[in-house]
């Protein structure tokens, strides 16, 4: 065996003198045995860093996988013309940052916007056989994903709620109906019945019955005490001392009961208010609201348990997004979103107060922490952890995150009909028009049912005179001698005044 001369010293790290990701031999130094002035002590490095500070535009490779706005994708053409794409997003800001900061080109593959399994399973085989550097988006730091890929510190904390529609305004009609309680309407009523029987009652006692003209007739109490419950004028005040202690009485009840109707009936025509808002499970059941599914539910409920969902009936919908939007502006069905997918599909539609269209239950199913998965003992996990802390700390997502709305707002179609200030206008006294007009049309029906019955009676007592005149003119003029004479003794029996 021959002596050694020399010893040379390799290394095997990534990243070093440009070679990237692949794993070449660098040469860290040498000892000569007999010579020592070759020796390169000097350039030895005993304690390297593993991974560089400058990677001097070496690839990433990247795989984003998400819904917006965890994972945008826009389009745009370069200076050749050609249609170039740009990946950014609430998932991929801070890796994007990361990358410029250590001089790295993302190079995406495959971003992943629709929850399709084969596209999920396709993901993992590719990260699994080492063409992916960095998986980003909506990664949840769970068991199963930490047995094949380790995880960052968590990049966003985000809850899985069950998204369900908003309460709707109510009818203007229907709050005005509302504003008392079946009760008090049911007493306004009875009272309004007993103190027209009152009247009629009174008005016809024997000793006062010409006292009050004006209440003669039933029906002639029912309207003077509508009448006073509408706040107008009666045709006459009635005299006697205990009709008109009640009828004093029955105006201060009307006045007190208008003063109440009134101050609350010009608010409710304005904003009516909205209907009760759904907290639970059970108000959904009760509300029969189906449940919007999507594909990337069953990989959730890998995670989570959603025992609870199994009553409802399912419409399967192929994107998450179609979901959301039916739930958010339809308003016929319920789902299970990440709280910032909501949020973003309401600044696309250009609504720019969410809480008008996005609303939740009150119990969230779960809290989920999202961070980036990289392949098991990848080196720049180290350096992506202490990158992904001083973001954070530095609120750099929180700002990016209201750029985006903001972005999308000025972009969207500003639909938002939603206002703390409301114009009094025709549309609003339409409930009080609709009520004319429906006291114009009974009033034409009992009038043509009057004069129709009028007309009947009338044709019937022509008919009966007409068969009287002739049953007369038939008679044998005998019997009308006969008949006169006791007519004649019975006027003359008549005792005269």
């Amino acid at each position: 065996m021959g002596k050694i001369n020399t010893i040379y010293a390799y290394t095997l790290f990534p990243y070093i003198n440009g070679s990237c990701d692949k794993d070449v031999p660098a040469l860290v130094g040498k000892w000569n045995m007999h010579n020592a002035s070759e020796n390169s002590f000097n350039a030895i490095d005993f304690f390297p860093n593993k991974v560089p500070k400058r990677f001097k535009g070496c690839a990433l490779n990247v795989a984003a996988f998400g819904p917006e706005p965890y994972l945008i994708v826009e389009t745009y053409k370069s200076q050749d013309g050609e249609n170039k794409f740009s990946f950014e997003g609430i998932g991929l800001e801070l890796i994007n940052l990361f990358a410029r900061e250590v001089n790295l080109t993302p190079n995406f593959i495959n971003p992943i916007t629709e929850t399709k399994h084969e596209d999920i399973i396709e993901l993992i085989i590719a990260f699994s056989s080492g063409l992916i550097d960095i998986i980003a988006g909506v990664i949840p730091v769970a068991q199963n994903i930490k047995s094949y890929a380790d995880l960052s510190v968590p990049v966003l904390i985000d809850t899985l709620k069950y998204v369900v529609p908003c309460p709707k305004p109510m009818k203007k009609t229907e709050k005005i109906i509302t504003l008392f309680s079946l009760s008090t309407w049911i007493s306004m009523g009875l009272i309004f019945v007993i103190v027209s029987v009152l009247f009629w009652t009174l008005s016809n006692y024997p000793t006062r019955k010409n006292d009050i003209a004006g209440f003669n007739l039933l029906t002639q109490c029912f309207s003077a005490a509508w009448a006073v419950l509408l706040g107008i004028s009666v045709p006459q005040i009635p005299n006697f001392l205990g009709t008109r202690t009640l009828f004093i009485i029955y105006v201060w009840y009307c006045f007190a009961i208008s003063t109440v109707f009134q101050a609350y009936f010009t608010t409710y025509l304005v904003e009516p208010g909205y209907e009760a808002r759904l907290e639970s499970l059970d108000d959904v059941m009760r509300a029969e609201l189906k449940l919007g599914s999507y594909d990337i539910m069953e990989a959730i409920n890998g995670i989570v348990d959603l025992k609870e969902l199994d009553g409802f009936d399912e419409i399967i919908y192929t994107d998450i997004s179609e979901c959301v939007k039916t739930v958010l502006f339809n308003g016929d069905i319920f789902s299970a979103a990440l709280s910032y997918f909501p949020s973003y599909v309401a600044s696309l539609a250009g609504i720019s107060d969410h809480s008008k269209v996005v609303c939740f239950l009150d119990k969230s199913v779960i809290t989920l922490s999202l961070a980036v998965a990289v392949p098991k003992g990848h080196p720049l996990l180290k350096n992506l952890n202490i990158h992904i802390i001083r973001c954070m700390e530095a609120g750099l997502l929180e700002g990016y995150w209201s750029k985006i709305k903001h972005e999308v707002n000025l972009k969207a179609n500003n639909t938002d009909e939603y206002s703390e200030y409301v114009v009094f206008s025709l549309t609003h006294l339409s409930p009080v028009f609709i009520l004319l007009l429906f006291g114009y049309i009974l009033s034409a029906i009992l009038l043509v049912s009057e004069l129709a019955v009028v007309c009947i009676k009338s044709d019937k007592s022509q008919i009966i005179k007409s068969d009287n005149s002739k049953f007369s003119t038939n008679a044998d003029p005998s019997i009308e001698q006969k008949s006169s004479k006791p007519k004649l003794i019975i006027y003359s029996t008549t005792p005269t005044v």
